[in-house]
């Protein structure tokens, strides 16, 4: 079967603004496109944040938990500055090579906090694309990126 939901913790989503809802469904909406038939029955992905650590959990229709794994903050925590600092830099690129140079660098990190995200979720059987998927979500619950210019694309290399 599939995944057929990725739910944000209520103590998460009661902290963050209006912007903050329509980029977190957004980011869903693109996770479970990618993770929608990883699993063979039906779950429901629940993901809980903290202040140490991301509750990643996988729970059955009735709410029972088939899986969970705790990802600790300092795991992803060098990911996200490298991420936010390169978005920051994009913001104030001046000329089209900084813009692709950086637009690529932003690429790389993603993909290293995906590879990461994979290793700690690899009984989830999750693909390197759905953990940059679930990255991106999770950079999302800790950082307000509805400020923050250039997150949401990759830019063709001429």
């Amino acid at each position: 079967m599939s995944f057929d939901a990725v739910v944000i913790d209520e103590r998460t989503l009661s902290r963050g603004s209006d912007a903050q809802h329509v980029e977190w469904d957004a980011n869903i909406r693109e996770l479970l496109a990618k993770i929608k038939d990883a699993v063979d029955h039906d779950a429901a992905l629940h993901i809980s944040v903290t202040e140490q650590h991301f509750v990643v959990e996988a729970r059955s229709p009735r709410g029972n938990v088939l899986d969970s794994k705790t990802i600790p903050h300092e795991l992803l925590s060098e990911h996200i500055i490298e991420y936010v600092d390169i978005l920051r830099q994009i913001a104030s690129a001046e000329g089209i090579n900084q813009m692709e140079a950086l637009d690529m660098a932003k690429k790389v990190t993603h993909d290293r906090a995906g590879r990461v995200l994979r290793r700690e979720l690899r009984d989830f059987g999750f693909d390197h694309e759905s953990m940059r998927k679930l990255f991106t979500l999770l950079l999302s619950l800790r950082v307000d990126t509805t400020r923050l210019v250039g997150i949401h694309t990759h830019r063709p290399i001429r």
